[in-house]
């Protein structure tokens, strides 16, 4: 149906705007004897139309029914053909008479007239038509997975995050200085510490989550280039020693305005993002909002196809653009593949969503991820020129299914805090910590539990005197170490790991270090002086017949009431 919207007044008014034919065509639909002149053609249908518009309605099909309730209701007495499509599977006039311009018209063009339904008709309709129901997104059963790969994603992103984080504290991670892009070899240690590893085995498909982690620090604010080397910010040292979970959250929050990498380019099959002249895509810090807001909608632990979140989109009118210049943008040839004038939003839009999902959101941990192979995954691209050189359009074709799970839950903020179900599920038998509940704990936990014990089995550690002293030894605090056995037990850790805990502590508060001090040689003179005076004696100690030794912190101090004795020493 024509979209001109002139949005007439009353149906009389709309009447006019068609031609004696067409009133005939639309009129010889709803009385048996019609008048010739086209005012009587007109004041006889809007004559008729208001008097019989129940019995006029029922001769329409459900379609043609529907198109009317959403116009009424929803779309202030418009039609809008996309977000019809996407909602019912079908347009509304499927006879062969259907072109506005032509003399013989559909029933539904006796409502829609330029695109809108006039408003006294809209009032009366409202009087006989039904709410239409509210749109919902459709899940899916796992059952229906077959040969699919499902990745639960939120315990390897928390772990991948912190070996990120380790990373690039040992500056090992290098990136170009220009596009922020990890090099080949960083990939290749990124990949090869993965948790779970990458997403394929496969070479040929190329690194997703090795590819996208630098980004991610990068856009997320956690990491900055100091030459061609990442190091952290001070945001990402701080994210460091909080939980995880806060870390990918204060990723993702500033990851929807970076403009470091549009995630669009990894789609390499479409030609001419980067034309000369005019950039031929917006910027995606205008589409990820839309998808984002989609993805607050997804109910927690239900599977969705990404072709129904695509369906729901563009039926709810929750859809984004994608390029300024279509024109510019092909495949295979600039000029018979081009994709002006062609339906791109699986081409576009879809393929974006599946690199955003797949490749950012999945590593991430905000997503679980069902797949398969891209190849021949989606059809959706075979009509178009030259694409039967390719088996998929992109690697990211073979994204069939996401689930928002509790951290993504917690990402979103459809929940204020993320931690285990069953955070308190951990029990000490003498010094082996067990954990018997049954989702698994976070990563942070885990994590934790590494640095203090030794893990015996998938749900077991040992913790010792030599595990301790190692914890100690890198950093770990004896009463962090207590309260952290505290928080993950329902009961009290018992006598002997706290035994151990209190001697520990005791170890540790015999020998502490205050800082460095600084060791000077003196002649005889020089040093009975400095140790005679008032406020010399105060910033250091003897250390043999020849030395004394400057308190740590009290050099600066020491040098300056030294040369008000007349004695300078060499810097």
């Amino acid at each position: 149906m024509t979209q001109n919207n002139q949005n007439f007044e009353t149906l009389k008014q709309g009447l006019t705007a068609y031609t004696v034919p067409q009133l005939k065509s639309l009129g010889t639909q709803i009385s048996k004897k019609l008048p010739t002149r086209k005012a009587e053609l007109v004041n006889h249908i809007n004559e008729l139309v208001f008097r019989n518009l129940e019995e006029i309605v029922k001769k329409l099909d459900e379609l043609g029914v529907a198109a009317l309730e959403e116009a009424v209701f929803n779309w202030g007495g418009e039609f809008r053909t996309k977000q019809f499509i996407a909602k019912y599977g079908a347009y509304p006039i499927l006879s062969t008479s259907h072109n506005p311009y032509r003399d013989d018209l559909h029933l539904l063009f006796l409502f829609f007239i330029k695109g809108g339904i006039p408003t006294d008709l809209q009032d009366k309709l409202k009087t006989i038509l039904h709410q239409p129901e509210t749109e919902s997104i459709k899940y899916s059963s796992q059952k229906d997975f077959q040969d699919l790969i499902i990745r639960e994603t939120e315990l390897a992103a928390a772990m991948n995050l912190s070996m990120m984080i380790d990373m690039v504290n040992d500056g090992k991670l290098k990136v170009s200085g220009k596009t922020g892009r990890p090099t080949a070899a960083t990939m290749k240690k990124i990949n090869a510490a993965l948790y779970d590893g990458d997403f394929y085995e496969d070479d040929e498909y190329g690194p997703l989550q090795s590819f996208a982690w630098p980004l991610l620090l990068q856009g997320g604010g956690m990491a900055e280039l100091d030459g061609n080397t990442l190091k952290l910010t001070k945001k990402g040292t701080a994210v460091a020693k909080k939980d995880l979970a806060y870390g990918i959250k204060t990723i993702w929050k500033k990851w929807e305005k970076t403009t470091l990498i549009d995630e669009f380019s990894r789609v390499t099959h479409i030609k001419g993002q980067k034309a000369a002249k005019g950039r031929a895509l917006l910027s995606p810090v205008r589409r990820r909002p839309a998808i984002n807001n989609v993805l607050s909608h997804l109910k927690e632990g239900r599977w969705v196809s990404v072709d129904e979140v695509s369906r729901y989109m563009l039926s709810g009118d929750l859809d984004f653009k994608m390029a300024n210049y279509m024109g510019k943008l092909y495949i295979l040839d600039p000029h018979y593949g081009s994709l002006d004038y062609c339906y791109t939003w699986p081409l576009l839009q879809l393929r974006y969503m599946l690199v955003y999902f797949f490749e950012y959101c999945a590593t991430l941990g905000i997503l679980d991820v069902a797949y398969k192979k891209p190849e021949y995954a989606r059809e959706d691209f075979r009509d178009n020129w030259g694409a039967d050189e390719y088996d998929y359009l992109s690697v990211y074709d073979g994204l069939m299914y996401i689930r928002m799970n509790r951290l993504g839950a917690y990402v979103l903020g459809a929940s204020e805090q993320y931690g285990s179900e069953d955070a308190k599920a951990f029990c000490i038998v003498d010094t082996l910590i067990q954990y018997k509940g049954k989702s698994t704990p976070s990563a942070d936990i885990l994590l934790y539990l590494d640095k203090i014990a030794d893990r015996k089995e998938t749900s077991q550690w040992q913790i010792s005197e030599s595990t301790l002293a190692m914890a100690i030894k890198n950093g770990e605090k004896i009463a962090d170490i207590k309260a952290f056995l505290n928080d993950i037990t329902s009961k009290n850790p018992g006598k002997l790991v706290m035994n151990m805990l209190d001697e520990m502590m005791d170890m540790t508060a015999a020998v502490v270090d205050k800082g460095t001090a600084t060791l000077y040689e003196c002649h005889a003179q020089a040093r009975k002086q400095i140790l005679s005076n008032r406020q010399l004696n105060q910033l250091c100690l003897p250390a043999g017949d020849a030395h004394i030794v400057v308190l740590p912190g009290k050099k600066k101090a020491f040098l300056n009431q030294l040369e008000s004795l007349g004695i300078i020493v060499e810097r």
